[in-house]
């Protein structure tokens, strides 16, 4: 009976920290997350003719999903501390910014509703490190990795460029070449169609944030149809999207 009383205590414990019992903030790699927005535009529009979708102002750009602590060969940690909950009021100084390169493709949601989700979700559980420790900082280390590694630019660079066809193992080779390191590609499937686009890329980064090869994370090396991935150029005009 004790013992059973002492587990009871311990739980209860735990959730009042913000951490469920077996919960571990530990993880191994960060993932940092670039979409597509045609390609996310285009899956969102499938689940219902309603929606509608907000791109940046520059239509060929990608933007950011997150920034991933996650252990390997596995999905997680997620939630890690409730006692860091999301205070939009410290992203004022760079709302401007992320409006525009970490957007929410999905139109429709709160405005802050994808940032407090990424924060909540994954800024919590990488906060044990001092570089992202605080909602700020975490946000602003995303700004900075995309102006480093853009996949619009790293891409170009290996001339794969929207409006066309390519393997997947075209498109993981060319992040490879220009970026020294492995990544991986992540592809969603049109239900109607069946054809495969191009939907996110992955980089990873060890916890001093050096980027490194993206072996043994979960999805890796990609979910993509190897012989035709489309990388869309645009949404097709049945399609109603806002141009921010």
């Amino acid at each position: 009976m004790f013992y059973y009383r002492r587990n009871i205590f311990l739980f209860f414990l735990a959730v009042l920290n913000g951490h469920a019992i077996g919960k571990s903030n530990h993880f191994d790699v960060l993932i940092f997350t670039q979409y597509w927005p045609q390609s996310v535009c285009l899956m969102w529009k499938e689940e219902s003719t309603s929606h509608t979708c907000t791109f940046p102002r520059d239509n060929h750009e990608w933007t950011i999903h997150g920034l991933w602590p996650s252990v390997y060969n596995a999905l997680g940690p997620n939630y890690c501390n409730s006692n860091l909950p999301f205070n939009k009021t410290a992203l004022k100084s760079l709302e401007h910014e992320l409006q525009e390169k970490w957007l929410d493709v999905e139109q429709g949601r709160a405005s802050y509703g994808l940032w407090q989700h990424e924060w909540n979700k994954h800024g919590t559980c990488a906060a044990v490190l001092p570089k992202v420790n605080t909602e700020l900082k975490y946000f602003k280390e995303g700004l900075s990795l995309l102006s480093q590694y853009d996949m619009k630019h790293v891409l170009g660079k290996a001339n794969i460029m929207p409006g066309k066809k390519y393997a997947a193992t075209d498109i993981l080779n060319a992040v490879e070449r220009v970026l020294g390191k492995r990544g991986v590609v992540v592809c969603r499937k049109d239900k109607n169609t069946g054809k495969s686009y191009l939907y996110e890329i992955e980089i990873c980064f060890n916890k001093m944030f050096e980027l490194i090869n993206c072996n043994g994370v979960h999805g890796y090396p990609t979910n993509c149809d190897h012989a035709s991935v489309i990388y869309p150029s645009k949404v097709p005009q049945d399609y109603h999207v806002i141009q921010v």
